[in-house]
């Protein structure tokens, strides 16, 4: 009877252990963890459980009831975000204020709200920030405890509960400054928080407004490319002999003395929304505030986000401290009286370029100027060249279509500011900011192991009766080139160089100050 039981009991064990455990897949096996993380720690948003994408939501502030909502549109939307682990630790921001604290703050970053698509067929946000601005959100109201839609709109705050499989492999965007104090986890969830400053339906027409608003507040803007009726032949004969200098008639400029006015011009007629001051000095101030109050579809707050350590006392500080750097460097640049008489860029084959790159709000993203470089991030740690500019050729050249269109119009020893859309800038996709740490070691690789490997070498290309020569002479281990000790193996050097460029988003309006060299 005992064997028999025994038996039984064998083969019942038997059988279980055949039996396959059931494979969860590890999408479901979160939603689990991420539900249980939420019953635990916020039991009163289990409700605000969203279907699509598996995410929950709190709605930390409605916004403004009388404003557009965005979901279900296709839009260009700003908005903020944090992005943390579970445990609250930041992961990415774009608030100035939260890096500083953190000590994450650079001053090539520019702490400004994301401004990213949302459409029915395609997005560029971060899939769990997408699916709550573009869709209605189920959730339950605080006050009457009912379940409703809710839509996105201007000034509403969120904080998402977000499981891994709508964020992706890595939170960040970009690593160009906007790094929190903790890397970004795979497959781990997140929570991210949200404020949605605005949007518009056509960024296109909304760039060439700011571009206009910016050129009328600094100095008026003209679309005009003729000279005026009233102007004599006399006069166009004299303008055409002082500008022919002794060239043929092709290479005469014919451009009107008008296009010095101290308004913004196009310098090809047919290109709009590329416009350029050809009497633009550093003693002239640019009025980047006036230009951000008058362009009155902003975002409420944009001349707040002029931020950083070196603009808390506002941009015109900083531009009085540039602008006394480079008149002391290259001068004031030709005048009006005379800049007709200065030869055209196209007079050598290759211009020398200084300049400074800026977005609307003054905030400065590149330049080769050291001393201003010295001013924005309190140190140089590339000294900077000047950009050489093919004026026959083009193909020769990589550089937006800003500078080929407008640089070719420019003259010798000339100051001039280049406004231009984002269609001659870095377009759609605007440009990826980056901050990596490059390390070199130079060593002299003189230990026994370089050194028995370089003699074996030696040997077999030369013949060892060559080898005594090489070894004592030209390129041996001698006290002449390498030192006496071959053992040694510390001596050397290691460099690290870190290289950051400030990120230029999609759809950026761009302002360039340029300085041609004689």
């Amino acid at each position: 009877m005992r064997k028999l039981l025994l038996g039984i009991v064998l083969f019942v064990a038997t059988l279980t252990s055949c039996i396959k455990e059931p494979e969860v897949p590890y999408t479901e096996i979160e939603q689990r963890s991420l539900r249980a993380w939420m019953e635990k720690y916020h039991s009163d948003l289990v409700d605000n459980y969203q279907e699509k994408g598996g995410y929950y939501v709190e709605v930390l502030e409605r916004g403004v009831a009388d404003s557009l909502p965005i979901s279900g549109r296709d839009v260009w939307v700003w908005f903020d975000f944090t992005a943390r682990n579970l445990s609250g630790n930041v992961q990415e921001t774009r608030s100035y204020e939260l890096a500083t604290q953190l000590g994450t703050y650079t001053d090539y970053t520019h702490y400004i709200p994301a401004y990213r698509f949302s459409g029915k067929d395609s997005h560029t946000q971060m899939e769990g920030t997408y699916l709550a601005t573009f869709n209605k959100l189920n959730i339950r109201n605080q006050e009457s405890g009912q379940m409703e839609e809710f839509e996105v709109r201007y000034g509403t705050k969120l904080r998402l509960y977000l499981p891994s499989s709508i964020v992706g492999s890595t939170s960040a965007t970009n690593d160009g400054g906007y790094e929190g104090d903790y890397s970004s986890d795979v497959s781990k969830p997140m929570i991210v928080d949200m404020h949605i400053w605005g949007h518009v339906n056509n960024p296109v027409a909304y760039e060439g407004n700011r571009v206009e608003s910016f050129a009328k507040t600094n100095g008026g803007l003209c679309y005009e490319h003729k000279a005026t009726k009233d102007k004599t032949e006399a006069k166009s004969l004299y303008r055409r002999g002082i500008t022919r200098s002794g060239q043929t008639e092709e290479e005469v400029d014919t451009r009107p003395l008008e296009f010095y006015d101290g308004r913004w011009h196009q310098p090809i007629d047919t290109v709009a929304h590329l416009l350029v001051n050809y009497t633009y000095t550093p003693e002239h101030r640019i009025d980047f505030k006036g230009a951000i109050s008058a362009d009155t579809a902003m975002y409420t707050t944009e001349s707040e986000y002029i931020g950083g350590m070196v603009y808390t006392n506002g941009v015109s500080d900083v531009d009085s401290r540039i602008n006394a750097a480079l008149l002391e460097r290259f001068g004031k640049g030709i005048d009006t009286d005379n800049i007709l008489e200065a030869d055209s860029v196209k007079k050598k084959t290759t211009a020398k370029v200084w300049y400074i790159g800026r977005f609307l709000d003054g905030y400065i993203f590149d330049t080769n100027i050291d001393e201003v470089k010295e001013i924005i991030y309190g140190e140089v740690t590339t000294p900077g060249e000047a950009l050489s500019f093919n004026t026959t050729n083009n193909e020769e050249n990589s550089y937006i279509l800003a500078w080929e269109y407008a640089i070719p119009t420019l003259r010798l020893g000339q100051w001039a500011a280049i406004l231009t859309v984002s269609t001659y800038g870095y377009g759609l996709s605007g440009k990826i900011g980056s901050h990596k740490s490059t390390t070199t070691t130079d060593s002299s690789y003189y230990d026994y192991a370089n050194y028995y490997n370089y003699m074996n070498y030696m040997n077999s290309m030369y013949g060892y009766g060559y080898g005594g020569m090489y070894n004592s002479g030209y390129y041996g281990y001698s006290p002449y080139y390498y030192g006496y000790d071959y053992t040694n193996s510390s001596q050397g050097t290691t460099t690290t160089v870190t290289t950051t460029s400030s990120e230029i988003q999609s759809y950026a309006p761009l302002l360039f100050q340029i300085f041609i060299e004689k």
